[in-house]
């Protein structure tokens, strides 16, 4: 008994694994619930010009949330390369990151109903912001509550890592939401044209960073 015991306790601990393969599962359904909502235009003649002009609004909340579930998912990919070692905190702001994650098929339907125009792109704006803040938040607890990373990785790369995770999701997938407004005649191009260029300063200083202070 006492040599089983023994073995348990210095099995490999795969919490963090299994934290892992649940998020890509989470994100992988999500990603595929978008499809769902859309819907053959009820007063459609079969032609592909008809198809396009009454159900482009649809086409493009698929291809925008789809998108920004990419985008975020891709983020978590990179800060789980950093984060050494579960801990309740991370947990917990990743199953809050999930649950929003979860809610963007919902939230896609409200832009195929409403499209570029009034409060449902402010809604689903809202929740893009909503989840880059709470990304950005897990990885600041990682690192700065819980020291779940590497040590030896130095401040300044610390930082622009967060402002990534937290930042550039979403203001890469806000810019992109605008243009969707711009396509739909809402919104003036000067103000996606300025979320993108925030998003190239940070990307531009992380990567300053990381060749900096390796």
């Amino acid at each position: 008994m006492s040599d089983i015991e023994h073995d348990h306790s210095h099995a490999k601990d795969n919490s963090l694994d299994r934290l892992l393969f649940f998020s890509d599962g989470v994100f992988a359904i999500a990603i595929t619930l978008l499809s769902i909502e859309l819907h053959t235009p009820h007063d459609w003649d079969g032609t592909a010009a008809s198809l396009w002009s009454q159900g482009w609004p649809g086409f493009a909340a698929y291809a925008l949330s789809f998108l920004v579930i990419g985008i975020f998912w891709t983020s978590h990919r990179r800060m789980f390369t950093q984060i050494r070692r579960f801990t309740t905190g991370v947990f917990l702001l990743n199953l809050l990151l999930l649950g929003l994650i979860a809610l963007m098929p919902y939230m896609t339907n409200l832009l195929y109903i409403d499209g570029p125009r009034g409060e449902a792109f402010l809604i689903y704006l809202g929740m893009v912001s909503i989840v880059g803040l709470v990304q950005g938040a897990m990885l600041a607890w990682a690192v700065f509550v819980n020291r779940a990373v590497d040590p030896a990785v130095h401040v300044f790369r610390r930082i622009t890592a967060i402002l990534s995770a937290g930042l550039l999701p979403g203001l890469i997938s806000a810019g992109s939401m605008l243009m969707f407004g711009v396509v739909g005649g809402g919104v003036d191009l000067w103000l996606p044209s300025a979320f993108f260029v925030v998003a190239a300063v940070i990307l531009i200083t992380r990567g300053w960073a990381e060749k900096r202070y390796r």
